[in-house]
Formats: structure tokens, C-alpha cells, sequence
């Protein structure tokens, strides 16, 4: 597998209610939409799609809630 970037940090997120990672990976911003997959030590593999930095509640609403 070719390596095209690597994984910062991850974590679990209760509001989302699955795990993220944040990661830095070539052409990243151009490549938006786009899946990587990931080996883990345990020999499996996770696929994951680039997405925008702000993938959360991207306008806000919850904020003023």
C-alpha cells in the first residue's frame, strides 16, 4: 500500500457517535470527497474518506442552541 500521508490523532466523538482522525495526507484540500484506507497493527485495514476540516456542524446551528 502506498503511503500518501499520515494520521495525527484520533479519537472517539459521543455527539457523532463513531471515531475520527485527523490526518495529513498530499494534495489533501484537492482531494476532498476522496477514500483512503488504513492499515492497523492488527494486520486490518479502515477505509476513510477526506473530508473538510470543519465537519461538524459546519454553519453553526448548534452553537446557539
Amino acid at each position: 500500500m502506498k503511503m500518501v500521508g499520515h494520521v495525527t490523532s484520533s479519537y472517539y466523538s459521543a455527539c457523532m457517535g463513531y471515531s475520527f482522525a485527523l490526518a495529513v495526507v498530499k494534495g489533501g484540500i484537492s482531494r476532498k470527497g476522496e477514500s483512503v484506507y488504513l492499515p492497523l497493527s492488527d494486520g486490518t485495514t479502515v477505509e476513510a474518506e477526506i473530508c473538510s476540516p470543519v465537519f461538524y456542524d459546519p454553519k453553526g446551528d448548534r452553537q446557539n442552541v
